[in-house]
């Protein structure tokens, strides 16, 4: 007996929302729906879109006579087939792969009335129909733990193959809703609209005799059929000679990636775009997002700093490909596809530039031969643990000389640790609280009272509790934090809890048993310039999260970070207002209140300044100094001397001076901003200095305290100098 593919779903019970029993009414085509279309499949569906909406005759049936006609049955009755035809056996692997419950049901069900002797059988009810699509929902979602979600997709396919196939053999009209959603798929496109019906009510539509039967109309709305068209969700652009270009408002313009959105230059400014797919158009983005904590780099998909940009400049970029923009996620990864090489893959954007990635383990990524892992938000080169020398000697001959050596505390951690010497756990207060050795970590203790678990260190007699503290969803710190027993938990300073007292981490050699601060392992392990430099990262990282920043104010630091710096420096230094940045004010208004919500850092800062000769000469030891403009400095001292360098061989006018600055509550830390450099600090204008030393070249200035800084400018001399960038 001939059975088509909507007859074999109707005899074994199954209304699915994406296999409707009852075809869709065609619809006049809307001319607006159908978009360009750039492969062979896109235009396959274009032309079955049409051919559905325009009622041609899509068949493989042979023409019957004229006298030929459908034998009458009941309308609730489904006839039972006699014995299974191979179109019947691919309809029922189809049935399999689509929804394995409900096909095994309905078979079982076929071959119990075949054997009974039953010809002609009632549709099942609609509490069982919904029984079995529990199942099949069940047994999908154990195929996608078990198989993932890429093959349960290909199985839907290849059923939806397999009826096609099973109705060619047949002779039966092909289904064409089927026939065009499998095409669509195939061609990267979805044939459902947005906003069709797509639940369980779609599947029946309510035909006109029905509505009008018996005395009064009908309360059940119509449901409005499917309307034939295709909308495709890709969004790619080509890239070619390492620029990305795409049509916006009647013009060419550059497209880039910046703070995780895609931006187009304009003649009035930066603006972000989003590609409509129902006018396959680009077009201006709605709403601006709000601010988030999350670290961005400008041209950027991904984050990193100047020094390592450096180096992913120097592989090699990608110049002609495909990009796949509708996949850029939030970890600034995309997708490519080079025809002409035939190569595809991951890529990423650092700069306006595009390179190809691999990713690796532990959220890291390979560009070219750089080995990348993510920390704190940002990508950084990944360190690699020096190579044990002891573990063979020791494994062979072992003795006193391999024996488990104490703990070591490094200068840094030793001196913070002294500070809360007497207010840690003292032996005492230990035994009390359960504290034993950690026999599986040397150095380590720990206490269990009740469900937790607690970890201390000890440090001369004494024991401070150890926190494992997640800083964001990629980076776990360890934390030392005072007892709250000794009253540390009551004591506050900016709103900020003063019982925690440092970051701490373990050297990576497991034999070595050597506790460090965390600026200390990253100048040891990550390659960090100096202490001071890693000190001012650690303070970036501690306050990120808990930054409140508007995206004004955040755009309005990395433009003087960037681009407007001079701009903005003689506004503040001589009045000066140029007509291209006329919004100067506001923006000098917007970076003083974003400093003011960064929390500052406490240190030994540096920056290179072009000193006015006169002015330099006259300096004395005391004097109160101010600046007008904004400076920039950086706990890597290295980055102030190449910049005096570079200045005194392009014989920069003015008195080249590397000028140290000891900070106390004005050094705000602006590196996970700009993504220029892990130490860098941004300090306000107006602040005042007092000079302690000076020497040829060099100028050691130091904060004053809050009382002078109050009174304001009034006695204090201005710093008349040019900043100097490396």
């Amino acid at each position: 007996m001939p059975t088509t593919a909507v007859d074999h779903r109707h005899a074994a019970g199954r209304f699915h929302a994406r296999s409707p029993v009852t075809g869709p009414q065609p619809q006049p085509v809307d001319p607006t729906v159908i978009r360009r279309v750039e492969t062979p499949m896109q235009a396959l569906a274009a032309v079955l879109t049409v051919t559905n909406a325009a009622r041609l005759p899509l068949s493989t049936a042979r023409p019957l006579p004229a006298h030929a006609a459908p034998s009458a049955r009941p309308a609730n009755c489904i006839p039972v087939p006699v014995s299974p035809s191979l179109p019947g056996v691919l309809h029922g692997v189809a049935g399999l792969l689509r929804s394995p419950v409900t096909e095994l049901f309905s078979d079982t069900r076929t071959a119990w009335l075949r054997h009974e002797g039953v010809r002609c059988a009632p549709p099942l009810g609609t509490g069982m129909r919904a029984l079995l699509q529990v199942g099949d929902a069940l047994s999908t979602l154990a195929e996608a733990a078990m198989l993932g979600g890429r093959s349960v997709l290909g199985m839907q396919e290849a059923a939806v193959v397999l009826d096609m196939g099973a109705d060619v053999l047949d002779h039966q009209p092909l289904d064409r809703s089927e026939l065009t959603d499998a095409v669509m798929v195939l061609g990267g496109m979805h044939g459902l609209e947005p906003g069709a019906p797509a639940g369980p009510e779609a599947e029946e539509p309510v035909p006109a005799a029905a509505a009008s039967r018996g005395s009064g109309e009908s309360d059940t709305p119509p449901v409005a059929p499917r309307r034939p068209g295709m909308t495709i969700r890709q969004t790619t652009a080509d890239l070619h000679h390492g620029r990305v270009q795409v049509r916006l408002e009647g013009a060419e313009r550059d497209l880039s990636i910046s703070e995780g959105r895609l931006q187009v230059l304009t003649d009035h400014g930066t603006v972000d775009v989003i590609f409509d797919t129902g006018d396959w158009q680009w077009k201006r983005a709605p709403a601006t997002r709000p601010a988030t904590s999350s670290v961005h780099r400008a041209d950027s998909s991904i984050a990193v700093f100047d020094h390592l940009a450096g180096r992913v400049h120097q592989q090699a970029p990608i110049e002609h490909a495909r990009l796949r923009l509708d996949l850029l996620g939030p970890d600034g990864i995309l997708y490519y596809n080079d025809p002409a090489a035939q190569l595809a893959g991951n890529a990423v954007c650092v700069d306006g530039r595009y390179y190809a990635a691999t990713l690796t383990d532990g959220l890291g990524l390979r560009i070219g031969a750089l080995e990348l892992v993510k920390r704190d938000g940002v990508y950084q080169l990944r360190e690699e643990a020096p190579k044990p020398v002891r573990t063979l000697r020791c494994r062979r001959a072992p003795g006193d000389a391999c024996a488990a050596l104490p703990p070591e505390f490094s200068p840094e951690l030793s001196r913070q640790l002294e500070t809360h010497h007497g207010q840690a756990l003292g032996e005492h207060q230990a035994r009390r609280r359960g504290i034993v050795p950690d026999v599986g970590r040397p150095g380590w203790y720990m206490s269990r009272q009740g469900n937790r678990l607690r970890h201390y260190l000890r440090f001369n007699d004494r024991y401070f509790r150890v926190r494992l503290r997640q800083v964001d969803e990629h980076t776990q710190r360890i934390s030392v934090y005072l007892p709250r027993g000794a009253g540390a938990g009551r004591l506050h300073r900016r709103n900020h809890p003063a019982h925690r007292i440092v970051d701490i981490r373990q050297a990576i050699p497991a034999q070595e048993h050597r506790f460090m601060t965390q600026a200390e392992f990253n100048v040891e392990y990550r390659g960090m310039p100096s202490l001071e430099a890693a000190q001012v990262y650690e303070s970036a990282v501690a306050q990120n999260a808990r930054l409140r920043l508007s995206q004004l104010q955040r755009a309005a630091i990395r433009s003087y970070l960037t681009w407007r710096r001079r701009s903005m420096d003689d506004f503040l230094q001589y009045g000066s207002l140029q007509p291209v940045f006329r919004d100067s004010e506001q923006a000098v208004a917007r970076i003083n209140r974003a400093l003011a919500r960064i929390p500052p850092h406490a240190g030994r800062v540096y920056t290179a300044l072009a000193l006015d000769a006169a002015q330099f000469a006259g300096l004395q030891e005391g004097q109160t100094l101010y600046s007008r403009t904004f400076l920039v400095a950086s706990g890597d001292r290295g980055r102030a001397v190449h910049a005096a360098a570079a200045a005194n061989s392009n014989s920069v006018r003015g008195a080249t001076t590397l000028v140290t600055l000891a900070m106390r509550q004005h050094a705000h830390p602006t590196g996970l901003l700009s993504l220029q450099d892990e130490a860098q600090v941004m300090i306000g204008n107006n602040v005042l200095f007092k000079v302690i030393a000076k020497a040829p070249g060099e100028l050691h200035l130091e904060e004053l305290g809050a009382t002078r800084q109050a009174m304001g400018t009034l006695g204090a001399q201005p710093l008349l100098a040019i900043p100097l960038r490396d």
